[in-house]
């Protein structure tokens, strides 16, 4: 009786270069349909936002606090911070331990609004699941206490005990007047829409996180170019008044420095020197800047 063979080494080698070559193929297939995924929960995210926002501006009147100085109504934040709560613009504040009511209890600031007042039923919400920076992930500011508690074992890594929300709050008011910004002369809004009826109809009053330009949550990679990493096929889920998302890609945009002795200079929504000047380099109060340049450039 003849004894049956075992596959050899050569069929065995073969074999795994072919699942080998397979993986390699299907890998960034289920990479992009996981992205898309991703996405998909981030923009549902954002509608159950602009949900919430209806049902608190309703009862309230008032549009959560978001910067700027309006005479009319002020920031409803004192802090010991240096720099001033009262006009600082951080879009990406929920919490922080040096703000709180006579009684020591904490504020909610922004969009925690929507989640103290229960039109948020879940801190998870405030987060796109693409985000990488812990800074600005939910299981970031769940430790040892629920979400939307001090203090944090995060916090420990930064400089402030905060919790961070994964995206960025800037309603802007249609009729806010303009002033020059002290850094680069440049007229940007005195402060940010209160009322609901006064938000703009063409720019996206929440997006996803725009920390950085390598740090964009959508994104297909990072490159380098120049010495300097951008983020490749880059887009981000943008809120509008009428309560519908948009999947905004990256688009040419021009943006004129004055102050800074720049002339004009083009480039993308998410890739230009609108980010290393008006970011980077500068007081955060000041990154509204940053914010109004990119928003009112967003379009339904």
């Amino acid at each position: 009786m003849k004894k049956k063979q075992g596959f050899t080494l050569v069929e065995l080698l073969v074999v795994i270069a072919i699942i080998a070559l397979l993986m390699g193929l299907m890998l960034p297939a289920l990479n992009k349909a996981r992205e898309q995924a991703r996405r998909v929960v981030c923009a549902n995210n954002l509608k159950q936002i602009g949900i919430a926002m209806q049902g608190y501006t309703s009862d309230t009147d008032l549009m959560p606090w978001a910067g700027g100085m309006d005479p009319i109504y002020p920031s409803p934040y004192k802090c010991d911070s240096s720099s001033g709560a009262n006009d600082e613009l951080h879009p990406y504040v929920a919490y922080r331990d040096d703000v709180r009511d006579d009684a020591g209890n904490l504020i909610p600031m922004r969009l925690a609004c929507l989640y103290a007042r229960n039109y948020a039923a879940d801190g998870k919400m405030f987060y796109c699941p693409s985000n990488t920076n812990p800074s600005y992930m939910y299981k970031s500011y769940t430790k040892p206490g629920k979400w939307g508690t001090l203090p944090q074992t995060f916090n420990i890594q930064t400089s402030n005990e905060w919790v961070r929300l994964g995206y960025t709050y800037y309603p802007m008011d249609e009729g806010a007047p303009l002033e020059p910004d002290k850094y680069l002369g440049q007229n940007v809004p005195k402060y940010t829409a209160r009322y609901f009826s006064k938000l703009s109809k063409t720019a996206p009053y929440v997006t996803d996180g725009i920390w950085s330009k390598e740090g964009l949550s959508h994104k297909s990679g990072v490159e380098t170019v120049n010495g300097v990493q951008l983020a490749k096929n880059a887009g981000i889920n943008s809120l509008f008044k009428d309560g519908h998302v948009r999947f905004v890609r990256d688009e040419v945009v021009t943006y004129t420095f004055g102050g800074r002795g720049a002339s004009a200079q083009t480039g993308t929504v998410f890739n230009n020197a609108v980010w290393n000047n008006a970011w980077d380099d500068l007081d955060k109060k000041d990154s509204r800047v940053l914010f109004y340049n990119i928003f009112k450039m967003i379009k339904p």
